[in-house]
């Protein structure tokens, strides 16, 4: 995990420069922005690690040769945008508890992620521009992939969920004078989107049907569901730990990762970090289907290898 390792005091310091920003909000803000950003800061140990969104510039780095002051700047502005985001999919999908001060926070960490991108592009840069256009892709994908079931429609899509992530690489190509590999890179970004949405949906399946979220695995599921039955808990269950699904959803990811390799863009960060999810997907797909068949040996077998070491 070099691509997490070699850049463990830069994460240290975007986090610690968030949070001296954070603590300047109005009370009570300044409190629950803190922690709403302890959720995601990677160095907690139980916090969400999206390291993709405040890493991306210092991947790029042997790419771009950015001073460490603006690939900083570009990764804090993200992270104040990776939290106005998943402030808008928590009011999105609240139910019934919403906190009101969610709103007023979210609009203090989208005026500061903006802020920080002003400081650094022009009015007249074309990064405002793509700027736009994530937005777009964005709301795009939030509003409608339940009613035009992405996962089979139109995979592009699942990765525009998380579009404005590449507000980051996108600045560092037009900072280093390099908007000639703003297509390209932005492709690999979104295979690589795919998959990080793929493996979210394996980690939190269980949680989207209880909440009748979109998910990827689950649209796989009941797209070979021909009973006509409706998708129960034990259906899905039974196509997961029966019935081989999880293998066929791994090599979607698989093949997202051979077309990254010959995209041949000499980002080994990058392809290091899609390499670690697909081989975490192939994993856990591999152990559903080691024990499947030691169940299908069954009685004194299976015991033996669950209990004998």
């Amino acid at each position: 995990m070099k691509w997490y390792k070699d850049f463990e005091n830069d994460i240290a310091h975007i986090f610690m420069t968030s949070q001296r920003v954070i603590e300047n909000f109005p009370p009570p803000l300044n409190h629950k922005g803190l922690t709403y950003l302890s959720k995601f800061d990677a160095r907690q140990e139980d916090s969400a690690k999206n390291y993709i969104c405040y890493l991306l510039p210092f991947w790029l780095k042997e790419m771009t040769h950015l001073k460490k002051e603006d690939c900083v700047a570009l990764s804090v502005g993200n992270v104040f945008a990776m939290l106005y985001y998943f402030i808008q999919d928590d009011i999105m999908d609240s139910k019934d508890n919403l906190d009101r001060d969610q709103i007023p926070l979210a609009n203090l960490l989208h005026m500061h992620f903006q802020e920080i991108y002003r400081s650094l592009f022009t009015s007249t840069s074309p990064f405002w521009t793509y700027f736009q256009q994530y937005i777009i892709d964005w709301s795009d994908s939030v509003s409608n992939e339940i009613q035009q079931d992405y996962f089979h429609t139109d995979l592009a899509m699942m990765a525009n969920k998380a579009a404005p992530l590449k507000l980051s690489s996108t600045g560092a190509l037009l900072l280093s004078g390099q908007p000639d590999l703003v297509s390209p890179i932005s492709d690999m970004i979104n295979h690589v989107l795919i998959t990080l949405q793929m493996a979210d949906d394996w980690i939190d399946w269980q949680e989207d049907y209880k909440e009748n979220n979109y998910n990827g695995l689950l649209s796989m599921i009941k797209a070979e569901n021909d009973t006509g039955e409706p998708i129960t808990i034990g259906y899905i269950k039974n196509a997961i730990f029966v019935h081989g699904v999880m293998k066929r959803y791994t090599e979607i990811a698989i093949r997202n990762h051979a077309y990254i390799q010959q995209l041949d863009l000499m980002l080994p960060y990058l392809l290091s970090f899609h390499e670690t999810l697909v081989n975490d997907l192939i994993k856990d797909a591999e152990l559903i289907e080691d024990e499947k068949i030691l169940q299908i040996n069954g009685g004194l077998h299976y015991w033996l290898s669950k209990n004998i070491k």
